[in-house]
């Protein structure tokens, strides 16, 4: 985010500092400010959808952990347990 605001603020310098006129400034800032909005909706629509999909497949886990905990008669399985909660391996 601070990336963003960072290049905003530097093309607006730089776009205050140029030698044009009032109003040819003012139509690069709208068009540039335009540009990012559309950028920012983007992004937004994309990071949602992928929040989306993410909530889809942690139910889709979450439901099957559940089938196999009510097939295994609500036991763990003998693979699942460790003693001591290191490695399965025998030295």
């Amino acid at each position: 985010m601070g990336f963003i605001i960072g290049v905003l603020v530097g093309a607006v310098g730089a776009l205050l500092y140029a030698p044009r006129t009032g109003d040819m400034t003012r139509d690069e800032l709208k068009q540039r400010s335009d540009e990012l909005k559309r950028r920012a909706d983007d992004l937004q629509r994309i990071a949602q959808r992928l929040a989306d999909e993410a909530g889809v497949k942690g139910r889709e886990l979450i439901d099957e952990a559940k089938r196999q905990w009510d097939a295994s008669g609500g036991r763990a399985s003998p693979r699942d347990t460790t003693s001591g909660g290191g490695s399965d391996k025998q030295s």
